[in-house]
């Protein structure tokens, strides 16, 4: 039977129905009534979790299971504050954060703090009281920072409301950004609407009377469960991962919900066409990905890392492709479905999505690179799993709904868009499952190197790139050697195990992160902070202080140290590079600089244009010169790598 048969058949036993069921389902389990939060370790994502075993059960998946995780629980059942308006009494539903508060009719004093950086404490008394925070995404990027700055000033806890700027927001929704405070600072989210009204009350006076009820509770050192069922295959050696999160903030029906739904009907319309798989097809619903440890920088995906790291990391070698249903695969307000791939994997991803039809969105779906590090499928990159994601798009649901309590299915929801996300994935792991060598296109990655580069380090290293020019060559040539011929199945396993250590080789070599949470390329790290260098120094021999603090402020980590206190700033380093592995997780080793510039900033915070700026001038040049003697020492690494890599690549093509 072809594989266009094959196909047919899938696509006629696909019922978006059965998916929607599943989506539906799993979004109304929560520990909050009314918002729903079936988070990690909660009584919700348990009963979640055995409803999709029941159902791997029930849709004939084989060898059903659940495997461990070890996670930090959070468990959130409601939070409420309630005042007096024009004698007569209010109350605000509040959403929360993982962290430790369960108070019963507690009675506070309610201060508003702006935007909650260090000026705008001065002289203002918060200590044991709850302050509101308007969240400028802009100077807080982590909840956490703003808790931890509140309560180093000796607030109880803090309330943030969405910023002001922005008229697509729906102003009764309640939203969530990451956090990464400790579990001991209390601090929930409010509506804009209600922040409205609340701050038009404060500025009559200074304070308001409020009284607080919540329970919300994180436990360390809990355990949670992965979900796993499996189509055998014919090469039990080889396998096809398809994965989805089962876990969710307030309901999450487009974020991941309907990604589990998807996963599931996939798997049973797999059955129903009486698919006979060649390899094994791994059906994984993962715990923790939104949320899953406490005093963490990389506390989300969690059960993934842990899945792909100890639980099962012989996956690694033997699979073909993880195919990650992170959600988002059934929207209506999109120009476009999104994926995200790896370098390598972009090319046949892009001539596989060019096979399927009935696209809903005008610009049909887009296929880009690299995977984000947002989701479960970077442990698994990581290990050496090349995978592709269903990534968030630029949409309305992304600016107005996107983790709020409007995430629900009545608002964008498309049954032709999930009926197009069906056959889409579906055809991904058919064509991938008929596949007998792993389909990497490293000329790829290379070529993203060598666009990486700028102007100066492209001069100033010829050698790195004349490197990264030869292995992008030798790429090639084993790309066309790998389609261009017929091997033997003992060949074809040596080149399998040969391309997934290379791949392996990159991973650990080449993938970094940025402190904005970027995917970089290691020499990006040093490049980038000796440019910034570079023009904040320009600026001030031209005694423009307050442009070379904003340049300055753009290096590594520096935005907190112009906003926050800089034990905030400290605080914060400490949780992204100096805590044990547990809770470095997967970031571990993956921030490359860590330029504290502190002292300087807060210098030319105090300095007019006019003034001597000379020794400023002077410790920004010392600076300069250490972090290109770092850029010296990274980029030699970088060659060292590629020249193995460029001997390893010829040693497949010309053996």
């Amino acid at each position: 039977m072809s594989y266009q048969e094959d196909l047919d058949i899938f696509y006629d036993k696909i019922n978006v129905e059965y998916a929607t069921y599943v989506a539906t389902t799993l979004a109304n389990f929560g520990s909050n009534e009314e918002l729903g939060f079936r988070t990690a370790g909660s009584q919700a994502e348990t009963e979640a979790s055995n409803f999709i075993f029941q159902e791997f059960i029930n849709i004939g998946l084989q060898n059903v299971r659940k495997e461990q995780v070890n996670i930090d629980s959070w468990d959130f059942k409601n939070a409420a504050l309630y005042y007096v308006d024009k004698l007569q009494p209010k109350k605000i539903t509040l959403s929360s954060y993982a962290n430790n508060c369960i108070i019963a009719n507690k009675e506070f004093e309610l201060v508003y703090v702006g935007r909650g950086t260090r000026s705008d404490y001065q002289d203002l008394d918060v200590k044991d009281k709850l302050v509101l925070i308007d969240l400028d995404e802009y100077i807080g990027c982590q909840v956490g920072v703003s808790a931890y700055q509140a309560k180093k000033n000796g607030a109880y806890g803090i309330i943030v409301a969405p910023f002001e700027n922005d008229d697509k927001i729906i102003t009764e929704s309640l939203n969530y950004d990451n956090f990464i405070a400790p579990a001991n600072i209390p601090t929930f989210s409010m509506s804009l609407k209600d922040a409205k009204a609340l701050k038009k009350r404060l500025g009559k006076r200074e304070s308001l009377s409020v009284i607080l009820n919540c329970y919300n509770t994180v436990t360390p050192d809990q355990q949670s469960y992965n979900v796993i069922g499996e189509i055998p295959g014919e090469q039990s050696d080889e396998l096809i991962l398809v994965m989805a999160h089962y876990d969710g903030i307030f309901h999450s029906f487009h974020d991941g919900a309907s990604g589990c739904g998807l996963l599931l009907s996939l798997a049973r319309t797999l059955n129903l066409s009486d698919y006979k798989p060649k390899k094994t097809i791994i059906f994984i619903a993962h715990s923790a990905r939104i949320w899953g440890m406490t005093n963490s920088s990389f506390n989300w995906s969690v059960g993934s890392y842990q899945q792909i790291r100890f639980n099962h990391p012989e996956w690694a070698e033997k699979a073909f492709i993880a195919i990650n249903l992170e959600g988002f695969v059934a929207q209506d307000d999109c120009d476009s479905h999104m994926m995200k791939t790896t370098y390598e994997y972009q090319r046949i991803i892009q001539s596989i999505e060019k096979l399927v039809r009935g696209c809903p969105y005008k610009k049909g779906a887009l296929v880009d690179a690299p995977t984000t590090i947002l989701s479960d499928d970077f442990p698994y990159s990581q290990s050496g799993v090349p995978t592709v994601i269903s990534y968030r798009p630029d949409s309305e649901y992304v600016k107005t709904t996107y983790r709020t309590n409007y995430d629900l299915i009545q608002n964008h929801f498309s049954p032709a868009a999930y009926l197009y996300c069906h056959k889409l994935y579906g055809t991904l792991i058919i064509l991938f499952d008929q596949m007998k060598i792993k389909p990497f296109n490293f000329e790829a990655l290379f070529e993203a190197l060598e666009n990486s580069l700028d102007y100066e380090t492209y001069h100033q290293y010829k050698s790195l790139y004349l490197e990264m020019h030869k292995a992008r060559w030798s790429a090639k040539k084993l790309y066309d050697y790998l389609n261009q011929n017929e091997f033997s199945n003992q060949e074809i396993n040596y080149l399998n195990k040969q391309l997934h250590y290379i791949y392996l080789e990159i991973q650990e070599c080449f993938v970094r992160l940025s402190w904005n949470g970027s995917s970089i390329f290691p020499h990006e790290a040093h490049q980038e902070n000796i440019f910034q260098l570079r023009e904040a120094i320009r600026l001030l021999k031209n005694q423009k202080v307050p442009e070379a603090i904003i340049e300055l402020c753009k290096i590594d980590l520096n935005l907190f140290n112009y906003y926050y206190d800089k034990d905030t700033f400290d605080f914060y380093v400490n949780q992204s590079l100096y805590e044990d592995d547990r809770h470095l997780a997967w970031g571990k080793n993956l921030l490359l600089t860590h330029l504290d510039l502190s002292d300087i900033i807060e210098t030319l915070r105090h300095k007019s244009n006019w003034e001597n700026l000379y020794p400023v001038i002077e410790q920004l040049n010392q600076i300069l010169v250490n972090e290109q003697n770092q850029q010296a020492k990274v980029v030699n690494e970088e060659i060292h790598h590629l020249k193995k890599l460029n001997s390893w690549i010829k040693s497949l093509y010309k053996k």
